[in-house]
């Protein structure tokens, strides 16, 4: 159908039709692309904030909601709760409604009652609120990955959704700065129809709203994804997208762009236009069923298992992260294992409640854990940016393998280390196996084919948030019986990860040939 498409190396040639993939490719990589990086990062950068965020309004405001250690932990894990129930009607809604406008709608709707949720008189109200929120953040949560895939060519997808990914580990930065910024502020504002006083850990929650807020707004001016456009037979609103980000890659007008047509392939889907319960029950099984049959079935076990066990070791951890670091700042020695720490406080907390007829509640946070988090950050942080630019060297197989098991060590020797300032920097490298969570997801986008891709990435991401639930409620478990059990449970879990990952496909990212597609 076409005379000429492209060269090998990407040269532009007088194309005038030519495949999704091949004019993504002669739309090359710059200014767009970067900017479009900047927005879906601030998307998972707010999720990771708001998901985050009650580790340490907890300690900030166990008094005044008088929380037990057992309230504690089933609150920490109500975000992702809300997650593993709502992301398979998430990735079917973006599979089938686009990508852009589930985003958009999701996140605004989860910011505003987020922000109410700062509001709350009660434990209770703030679990409900903090639990609907949540059901909304479910949206971007996932569906950015793909998103963020989408947009950038075959050559460059890995490093960019890398690089998109660090913005988690940017958020684990900036959340502890924001805690130490507004946490050990001593204002107090009495709202009297609420029976409440707007403390600082309520602002806290607004804060973390910030990135999100602004990720909104500049969703509001971006375009669908051309994948999707493209895989439902929307050719020439794909052509107009990878034509906008042509013009601003090159600085040339939009008519100049070589290919005038997009090939229509054999695997464009129709979109189910049903009705009613039944039709979107139908939708979704058309959307669920193939992933778990042959060749799909592997790779869906295989991302899913790796994402839970990640989610369990990072963000499960997480949750209590502050809470271990405020138990290692109450005490004097630095030669002691964290665990031999967390026994000593929780006995010491257990005698003083026995000895005294009034119970004087601490909500104290030390600086030292602010300090401790935002280096821990600055590691994770460090670790996306060092996978983004080695992936495109190395392979994603090599890395994931390599981090799983280094980083799945060092969780079990943080707890074995008898000086804290070890433990901390064993914890610290342990933290960055998070670094793969966008390393997976660009696993999936490349081996799931476009129809099922949001669905599958967002069923990863549910197992992984399943993950971060069971994970922050039995290290909770495990610190009041068991506190090593806890870092050798999800170590090892990093190490098996790690292993499975070496039956991950060897793939190279080449340009495809003329007339040839790209897509799974």
């Amino acid at each position: 159908m076409a005379a000429t498409t492209m060269d090998r190396n990407g040269g532009k040639r007088d194309n005038v039709i030519a495949t999704l993939d091949e004019a993504m490719l002669l739309s090359g990589i710059g200014v767009y692309n970067i900017l479009h990086m900047l927005m879906s990062g601030l998307m998972l950068m707010g999720m990771i904030m708001q998901c985050l965020v009650l580790g340490y309004v907890i300690p900030a405001a166990q008094c005044d909601l008088e929380l037990t250690t057992k309230q504690k932990g089933w609150l920490s894990a109500l975000p992702f709760t809300a997650i593993i129930i709502t992301s398979y009607f998430w990735g079917w809604l973006a599979d089938t409604k686009g990508r852009r406008p589930t985003m958009l709608v999701a996140m605004l709707t989860s910011t505003i009652i987020s922000v109410f949720s700062s509001f709350s008189p009660n434990l209770i109200t703030l679990a409900v609120l903090q639990f609907i929120s949540a059901i909304f953040m479910t949206g971007p949560s996932a569906v950015v990955y793909t998103y963020l895939g989408e947009f950038n060519n075959l050559r460059h997808r890995d490093k960019m959704v890398t690089f998109g990914s660090s913005f988690i580990g940017i958020g684990t930065v900036v959340l502890p700065c924001l805690a130490w910024l507004i946490l050990p502020q001593e204002f107090s504002y009495d709202i009297s129809f609420l029976d409440i006083s707007y403390s600082p850990w309520r602002l806290l929650i607004v804060a973390c709203t910030i990135p999100f807020t602004i990720a909104t707004v500049l969703l509001f001016f971006a375009p669908e994804s051309p994948k999707f456009l493209y895989a439902n037979g929307r050719q020439d609103e794909a052509l107009d997208v990878v034509k906008i980000i042509y013009a601003w890659n090159s600085k040339m007008s939009k008519d100049s762009f070589t290919v005038k047509s997009l090939i229509v392939e054999s695997q464009v889907t129709k979109l189910n236009n049903g009705r009613g319960i039944t039709a979107i029950l139908a939708s979704m099984k058309e959307q669920t069923l193939p992933i778990f049959r042959l060749p799909l079935l592997p790779w869906i076990c295989l991302t899913c298992f790796v994402q839970f066990g990640i989610f369990a070791a990072t963000n499960g951890f997480y949750i209590w992260f502050p809470t271990i670091l405020n138990s290692l700042a109450s005490q004097d020695s630095i030669h002691m294992k964290i665990c031999d720490v967390i026994d000593m406080t929780r006995s010491k907390a257990a005698a003083d409640a026995l000895n005294s007829t009034s119970i004087i509640c601490d909500d104290t946070i030390y600086t030292s854990t602010f300090e401790r988090s935002i280096y821990v950050g600055l590691v994770f942080c460090s670790m996306y940016i060092i996978v983004g630019v080695l992936v495109d060297y190395v392979g994603k197989k090599p890395i994931l393998v390599v981090t799983l098991t280094i980083t799945g060590l060092c969780g079990v020797g943080a707890n074995l280390a008898y000086n804290q300032h070890i433990a901390v920097v064993l914890f610290a490298i342990f933290q960055m196996s998070g670094a793969c969570i966008g390393l997976m997801n660009a696993v999936a986008v490349e081996i799931f084919p476009t129809k099922y891709r949001a669905m599958a990435v967002c069923l990863s991401m549910m197992l992984g948030r399943t993950g971060s639930m069971v994970g922050s409620n039995l290290i909770g478990l495990f610190l009041d019986i068991n506190c090593g059990a806890g870092f050798y449970l999800f170590g090892s879990l990093l190490v098996v990860d790690g292993l499975i990952c070496l039956t991950l496909p060897n793939r190279k990212k080449e340009a495809p040939k003329p007339g040839e597609t790209q897509e799974p």
